[in-house]
């Protein structure tokens, strides 16, 4: 019943309002069948904010997941502080996006900004790091990896303790380095965990929103616009709603070919 009425119901019904001009006060809705996808297709904007999100998502997803599985190495193996450093590594994810935003301007902004600030004291010129159109995605995506780096270094840390340590402990018989046990032991073995962190990691920044909103309100110019947040413009600043479900469509639709892409790339690998 949940499923049916939070997931399957939405779905049909945002595909239905894609092919209507919607009005949300009016009680008869016109018709349009499939005119606001074609318009989509011609839409500049669109491709622009498309191609904004799939920036932010390569960046964000390769330095998270390869972060995050070299910390969680270091971390597998309990020392002094070594619970400290997890729960350190992992505080920042249970901030709201809204105190992030206010973070990622203090440290980002061109005259308040922490960064700028130690900059100009050794007399370095200030950076326009959020509006800049060339590295805004950039400063956005390393702020989202240090707010959402904690949960793929714990799932990896789990998926480590699976490995049976009899095997680091025959390769080193064998005279293997820790890199060479890294790259045939650890790596082939971790791919299942690694599947998962990066599809999850992948329908996750995928859907980016809150970050540009905040932080840069999509600038400068659309720079770092993400497509979740074009959807929403178009629906609650222009009342486009017919539009608007077009793109989640749309969008929807991208997401679930490339992931069912990593699955096909990546299931193979997860044979052992």
């Amino acid at each position: 019943i949940l499923f049916s009425v939070f997931l399957l119901y939405p779905i049909f019904r945002g595909l239905q309002i894609s092919l209507y001009d919607w009005k949300i006060m009016l009680p008869v809705q016109r018709f349009v069948g499939l005119a606001n996808y074609q318009a989509l297709m011609k839409d500049k904007v669109f491709y622009e904010v498309m191609g904004n999100t799939f920036e932010f998502m390569f960046l964000t997803v390769i330095i998270n997941v390869t972060l995050a599985l070299l910390v969680a190495s270091a971390l597998k193996h309990a020392f002094a502080g070594s619970n400290f450093l997890r729960v350190l590594f992992y505080a920042p994810g249970i901030m709201s996006v809204s105190v992030l935003g206010i973070i990622g301007i203090r440290i980002w902004d061109t005259q308040l900004g922490i960064i700028n600030y130690f900059m100009a004291e050794i007399g370095l010129t200030r950076v326009s790091w959020l509006g800049n159109a060339n590295i805004v995605i950039p400063a956005l995506s390393v702020t989202t990896v240090w707010w959402t780096f904690g949960f793929p270094m714990l799932v990896f840390i789990a998926g480590l303790h699976a490995i049976p340590e009899a095997l680091y402990e025959a390769a080193k018989i064998d005279g293997a380095n820790t890199l060479r046990s890294f790259r045939h032991i650890t790596l082939p073995l971790i791919m299942p965990t690694m599947l998962f962190v990066v599809v999850t990691q992948f329908i996750s920044h995928m859907q980016v929103f809150a970050q540009p909103y905040i932080i840069t309100g999509g600038g400068p110019g659309n720079a770092s616009r993400s497509a979740v947040q074009y959807l929403y413009e178009t629906a609650w600043k222009f009342f486009r709603f017919g539009y608007a479900s077009a793109i989640s469509v749309v969008l929807a639709v991208i997401m679930v070919i490339i992931a069912a892409l990593l699955f096909s790339l990546m299931r193979k690998r997860t044979e052992y």
